[in-house]
């Protein structure tokens, strides 16, 4: 890691979300995001890949759920891991998998800091890929994750950005592989 502070290990990250009390189906899920995140990693053979990097943000990415369900939990969960002395990177991950990222004026429009939680480095989209093709703990096409949020949330225009941000996110996983 460039700021030369250790990933957690896999038993360690999944005892930090017991601890936490995160729920065992946010818990599920992370795992299944996890073997998601790391089977398109893996695919990747036109860019260096932080594989540990994949499968310990993957299991982390949630851990902000521990306090609350809502868009905050992203910003919480950072916050979570900055506290207990984790990497920099798998904060950014918790920060930047809410829908497809969020601009300044998404997070003027949900209610966060007014800052640009849009994932950035190659691990990071692949997290937040990851996450929107599971969901639950069952894998769905980002169409019929959308089509479920737009149904329970109608079209509105941070969905729909969000969308637009996520299909460009797999174009460009599918343009390393």
């Amino acid at each position: 890691m460039p700021d030369d502070i250790p990933l957690p290990t896999r038993d360690i990250a999944f005892e930090l979300l017991r601890f936490l009390k995160v729920p065992y189906q946010v818990r599920r899920h992370s795992l299944k995001v996890s073997e998601k995140a790391l089977e398109l990693a893996e695919k990747i053979t036109k860019d260096n890949i932080n594989l540990d990097l994949v499968e310990i943000g993957a299991l982390l990415h949630d851990v902000g759920r521990s306090k609350t369900h809502g868009f905050k939990h992203g910003i919480i969960g950072g916050k979570i891991l900055r506290e207990r002395g984790f990497p920099k990177e798998l904060a950014r991950i918790c920060e930047t998998h809410i829908l497809g990222g969020l601009d300044k004026d998404d997070t003027n429009n949900v209610g966060l800091p007014q800052k640009d939680y849009l994932p950035q480095t190659l691990e990071e989209k692949i997290i937040c890929l990851a996450d929107k093709l599971i969901a639950g703990t069952k894998e769905v096409s980002i169409e019929q994750r959308f089509e479920k949020w737009f149904s329970k949330y109608g079209k509105t225009e941070i969905l729909i950005k969000s969308k637009e941000r996520v299909q460009s996110i797999q174009e460009e996983i599918a343009s390393l592989i």
